[in-house]
């Protein structure tokens, strides 16, 4: 499988990294791509002439690089690619952010960066799950950044606030007048793709994907890919292993969703362990079943749905169909795909084993999808590459109105990127 050409069709352009001064622990130094003593940076650099290099944006701060034998180098909390809250590199120090409060992660935060002990529980969490066959990513290391200097705010409200309000040069003296001192750090590892479920997902919403991929090819296709997240998680759960689940304000933050699992024509496979931990909660175990049906799931009454299955306590399966006794009822292909998707699921969770589909059709469908969301985002105005953008895009979805000459057009342009 081309993953390139399918990282290009979903991302985009390249986004710059550079590399600033600073020391590794590797497991695999084989696998570090750059000298022990540089670290990839994500940054608006202050610096003068610093090494740079392109790669795909994974997520809002990380990025992807092919390596050997048609893997995939990931460098995680490495900063952030683009906008006015990107770290600031000067005089070999890194200035950036400290979140106390907000809906990202455990709530705590470095803007961009990982601190220290997040980097060794998710390294740890990484070889722990190996160690048990699961399907994760190789890790190969830390890198540790040696100077860096946070400004404290609540959440992100207040932090873009400020940005908005105060010139860059006022910023650096802030900085340099407040900032206080903190170990941050990143993560390096070795993984077979980048391509993430919720990416695909999108793909399905193209209002001509029936036209590009025939309706029962994409519905298999969706059973299969929804089977093999279930029974990933299922795999974590049987050894006790939580993907990362905590209680906060009455609501749950967790890295179970669709966009914490990757998708190749082989497979699916977890990845981001930095909230994971051990637990034998069998409602939290339940909890995140449901949490990776709904949340970052891109496709119509995805939430809603889970949601209302989560409420059916005396029901035996994960997700019901008996649609009788649920007011959730497919409107449209795209609902249908929902169930679809979401029965998956419920299959791979429950029994311990995924649908069988053949890899040529998982290969197309893939590559078809890709297509797919690319030319969505395009005819709903969003950026190139724009992620995890669940509520906008379904908001924008519920407010266009596209012509026949609009769609027409854009099935001329997937078909283009197919050919």
């Amino acid at each position: 499988m081309d993953t390139e050409r399918l990282l290009s069709l979903l991302r985009g352009s390249k986004v710059i990294f550079h590399l600033v001064e600073g020391f590794t622990r590797l497991a695999d130094p084989s696998l570090y791509p750059f000298k022990d003593n540089d670290v990839p940076l994500q940054c608006i650099s202050k610096e003068g002439p610093i090494p740079s290099i392109e790669a795909y944006t994974s997520g809002f701060r990380s990025i992807v690089q092919q390596s050997k034998g048609g893997k995939w180098f990931k460098a995680k909390a490495i900063g952030i690619a683009t906008g006015s809250s990107r770290p600031i590199y000067t005089d070999g120090r890194i200035y950036t952010y400290y979140l106390s409060d907000t809906h990202i992660g455990a709530g705590r935060l470095i803007w961009g960066l990982s601190t220290v002990d997040e980097a060794e529980n998710e390294i740890s969490r990484i070889v722990e799950a190996r160690e048990l066959g699961l399907p994760v990513p190789r890790p190969i290391g830390i890198g540790f950044y040696e100077d860096v200097r946070v400004l404290d705010f609540k959440n992100r409200v207040e932090l873009f606030g400020m940005l908005h309000e105060t010139p860059r040069e006022v910023l650096l003296k802030r900085f340099k007048n407040s900032g206080r001192p903190i170990e941050a750090a990143c993560v390096f590892m070795e993984q077979p793709t980048d391509i993430r479920v919720d990416e695909i997902l999108y793909g399905f919403l193209h209002p001509c994907v029936h036209q590009v991929l025939d309706p029962r090819d994409c519905k298999d296709f969706l059973k299969w890919l929804g089977s093999s997240c279930g029974f990933n998680l299922r795999l974590h759960h049987d050894a006790d292993l939580l993907h990362g689940t905590i209680l906060k304000g009455g609501d749950f933050m967790t890295n179970s969703h669709t966009a914490n699992h990757l998708v190749d024509e082989e497979g699916t496979y977890m990845t981001d362990y930095h909230m994971a931990y051990k637990s034998k909660d069998k409602v939290l175990k339940r909890e995140e079943a449901f949490l990776l049906a709904g949340v970052m799931n891109p496709l119509p009454m995805a939430d809603a749905k889970a949601s209302e299955a989560r409420e059916e306590e005396d029901r035996p399966s994960l997700m019901t169909r008996v649609y009788e006794d649920l007011w959730f009822r497919p409107k449209s292909l795209q609902e249908e795909f929902t169930d679809t998707f979401l029965t998956g699921i419920e299959y791979g969770y429950n029994r311990r084993k995924t649908i069988h589909v053949e890899t040529k059709l998982r290969r197309e469908a893939l590559l078809k999808a890709a297509a797919c969301k690319k030319e969505l985002f395009q005819l709903l105005g969003l950026p190139e590459g724009m992620q995890r953008s669940v509520e906008y895009v379904a908001k924008q979805l519920m407010t266009h109105k596209f012509t026949n000459e609009e769609l027409r057009a854009s099935l001329k342009r997937i078909e283009e990127d197919l050919t």
